[in-house]
């Protein structure tokens, strides 16, 4: 005993579904932003590696890179936070939902990148060892952001009612 439907239910709710041609066009605009917000996090690392100030200490006043050397730890941790939001298999996720996380991830790694660029040195010691203490403690705030935006994205129902 099995009913039949006269109309479809995409008829009966009043939802058209979208032609093909805009669902691969959402689908790509998705790696765009992708693509985006995963160069913004490597860019940023590239500037913080780069500048940030060296670790400094000894009497030879001997300089380590502790920005080139541990950031790109946290980048491949962030990339991956950042494409695990990507790869979540939702079709009621808007343009404005990709283009908000975009921004938000850019946003939190140029933070990242200034703070351990311009941020002071801790100078401690009679043999002045210098250490640059935001260029090792934002890359590790930066991905806590990031993976607590990834996942309030991953779990978002993605949908607009208007």
């Amino acid at each position: 005993m099995g009913v039949e439907l006269k109309t479809s239910p995409e008829k009966a709710l009043g939802v058209v579904p979208a032609p093909p041609e805009l669902r691969e066009t959402a689908r790509e605009s998705r790696y765009l932003f992708a693509g985006i917000a995963v160069a913004s996090i490597w860019l940023a690392v590239a500037a913080a590696s780069i500048w940030s100030p060296d670790l400094v200490s000894g009497t030879d006043q001997e300089r380590v890179p502790l920005a080139a050397i541990l950031d790109w730890f946290y980048a491949t941790l962030a990339t991956g936070l950042v494409l695990m939001a990507f790869g979540r298999r939702s079709p009621g996720a808007s343009r404005s939902l990709w283009l908000g996380f975009t921004v938000a991830i850019g946003g939190i790694w140029f933070v990242v990148a200034v703070a351990s660029i311009f941020a002071p040195s801790i100078e401690t010691g009679t043999d002045p060892t210098a250490v640059p203490i935001a260029a090792l403690a934002s890359p590790l705030a930066g991905v806590i952001a990031t993976a607590f935006i990834s996942v309030f994205v991953a779990g978002s129902a993605g949908g607009s009612k208007t």
